[in-house]
């Protein structure tokens, strides 16, 4: 990947680019679909259609934070750190997949496609805050007086919420949480009942289950101390231990673990390494040479952040 890709303004770029791409299709898909509905269904329709064209863009509050940030830090805050480029690529993934897609396939097709208008709104809406809430934490982040924080080192095993280990234990589906704001029908963000952490429930077309499997493997927040705390939950993978901050980016990792394909974590260890824990705990210097190889990079990554800092 190279380092272009790992750019802030530039995903966000990208991002909009989408949002452009899936509100063309939607004029299309209207333009093809007006001439065949009555003027009373037109009518009826006309406020929906406008939530569902306005929802498609990222909004002004993420372009004045953007201004902010490069009035405060500069070209800094436009580069972006390693956290907020991951969670920004994963919410790029999103509008493609969850939006211009099904955006393009109704506005191309030659017979009549419904358009999933709820859903492509709550898709959109969650885009937009995940991708405002990811700049106003590395705004903070930028403003702390610590140096660049160093990635914590590779995990050999995820300690999640006492609920999502009853889950992986009864493999329920019928499970009750709360809404963050259960009068919004277009919020997707639900609230652990065990440690109140708040879990985007992120559609994708992939895993119809994709509700359970969020709620089954998400690790409690940092600090729990506030019964009602707004702390996002992160996810982890139990076949590579790595760790996500949103809940979509986790789902199309546990899609391409299903689907085994080239990106799947299970394809890329197997073909590096033929590791189990049985192993690692036999052997220690493998465990070593890990954390040593991570050191490594970090100190790297550290020495190229302040020579781009002038």
């Amino acid at each position: 990947m190279s380092a272009l890709s790992n750019y802030t303004s530039l995903t966000l770029w990208d991002i909009d680019c989408e949002f452009q791409k899936s509100y063309d299709a939607y004029e299309q898909w209207l333009s093809k679909n007006r001439r065949k509905r009555t003027r009373w269904e037109c009518f009826a329709s006309k406020n929906h259609d406008d939530e569902l064209g306005k929802a498609l863009t990222l909004g002004r509050s993420v372009q004045n934070i953007i201004e902010c940030g490069q009035d405060t830090f500069g070209s800094r805050f436009e580069r972006g750190d390693s956290i907020c480029n991951t969670i920004l690529e994963s919410q790029l993934l999103r509008a493609q997949q969850e939006i211009s897609v099904p955006l393009l396939d109704a506005a191309l097709s030659r017979v009549p496609i419904p358009i999933p208008t709820s859903d492509i709104i709550t898709a959109a809406k969650a885009i937009r805050r995940t991708c405002l809430s990811a700049l106003r934490d590395q705004y903070t982040r930028f403003k702390s007086t610590t140096s660049i924080p160093f990635l914590p080192p590779p995990r050999f095993s995820v300690q999640f919420c006492p609920f999502a280990s009853q889950l992986q234990k009864d493999r329920s589906t019928n499970f009750q949480t709360r809404k963050v704001r259960p009068h919004d029908r277009h919020d997707e963000r639900e609230t652990c009942p065990s440690c109140h952490a708040q879990i985007s429930v992120s559609l994708h077309s992939g895993l119809p289950e994709y509700r359970r499997l969020l709620f089954m493997f998400h690790t409690p927040p940092p600090s729990t101390t506030e019964k009602h705390s707004n702390t996002q939950a992160s996810f982890a993978c139990t076949g590579c231990y790595k760790n996500f901050e949103t809940s979509y980016g986790f789902l199309d990792h546990v899609f391409q673990k299903e689907r085994g394909s080239e990106r799947s974590c299970l394809r890329k260890w197997s073909s590096a390494w033929n590791l189990n824990e049985v192993y690692l705990e036999s052997d220690p210097d493998v465990v070593e040479k890990c954390l040593k190889n991570c050191l490594r990079r970090e100190l790297t990554r550290l020495r190229k952040a302040k020579e781009w800092d002038f």
